[in-house]
């Protein structure tokens, strides 16, 4: 991992002029640069082999971290998929009903009955396909 580098410049020219430039540098890197690390030997011999290690453990910590992330997403995405063919079942389940209904009741000679029940079931799955993109 390497330092990264946000910059911001502005001007502004009118009553007042107005200069602003901003420079953003994040190191991720758990390790010091070499010249760091040769002025903390200096200091003690025995940091840098400490540093090394702490470093060793944090790289270990960010991939366990990336693999339990990678594991909630894939667990999310399961539950959604799930919700969704279930919705989809019932929702097929529930025009055969009421299909089967309309037709029952045209069998016993109720077409009015009937017409009210197949004329909503109709117009409800026209209005998912219609309105599919609204909700979200």
């Amino acid at each position: 991992m390497a330092k990264q580098q946000i910059s911001h410049r502005e001007t502004q020219v009118g009553n007042i002029g107005k200069q602003l430039e901003q420079t953003l540098i994040v190191d991720d890197n758990s390790l010091p640069t070499p010249e760091e690390l040769s002025a903390y030997k200096a200091v003690d011999p025995k940091i840098v082999d400490s540093l090394i290690e702490t470093s060793r453990k944090e790289q270990e910590h960010r991939h366990k971290i990336d693999d339990d992330k990678i594991v909630i997403i894939k667990k999310n995405e399961k539950k959604t998929t799930t919700i969704n063919i279930t919705g989809m079942f019932f929702a097929f389940l529930s025009i055969i009903v009421l299909v089967g209904l309309s037709a029952y009741a045209l069998y016993l000679d109720k077409p009015w009955f009937a017409g009210i029940v197949g004329i909503g079931t109709i117009a409800s799955v026209a209005s998912v396909f219609v309105y599919k993109d609204k909700g979200r």
